[in-house]
């Protein structure tokens, strides 16, 4: 007892600073709650089992330079999508544009194909009025969506 009373100003400097701790603590979770989870979630988990690597993008890109109408194609990778830009020839069709997504998708393993969404992106170098198109394949999904045909106006 004699020694709570000599030292109580320590004591009770020690509690107020306890204190002070865990309501900072509290107000910092109050103001940044989401700070130590992750940025997509859980719905990364796996993703080291199936990862598209650089030699993997590069394979996809060779393999759309490949055909004649495409100029330029780019393969990039964000989550769980497989982002692919193509720049297509001038005189190229739509329905040519849209036959390279099979170039992507035989590009693909059987498990990324079910694990990875993609999309790609088909543009001309030129202000063609039904360019540019965008599909999209979800993971879960055998087929693309296309965004909705343009008319000549």
């Amino acid at each position: 007892m004699s020694f709570i009373r000599k030292n109580k100003f320590v004591i009770i400097a020690i509690g107020v600073f306890l204190i002070l701790v865990i309501l900072a603590f509290q107000v910092v979770n109050m103001f940044f709650p989401e700070e130590g989870k992750a940025l997509y979630g859980n719905r990364l988990d796996g993703i080291e089992e199936v990862e598209i690597t650089d030699s993997k993008k590069e394979q996809i890109e060779n393999s759309l330079k490949e055909d004649a109408i495409t100029k330029e194609a780019s393969v990039s990778v964000a989550g769980k999508i497989i982002e692919v830009i193509v720049t297509v020839q001038d005189d190229t069709t739509k329905d040519a544009a849209k036959a390279l997504t099979t170039r992507v998708i035989d590009s693909l393993e059987d498990d990324e194909k079910a694990f990875y969404d993609i999309q790609i992106f088909i543009k001309k170098d030129t202000d063609a009025s039904d360019f540019p198109i965008i599909g999209y394949k979800h993971h879960a999904k055998d087929t693309f969506s296309w965004t909705k045909d343009r008319e000549a106006a």
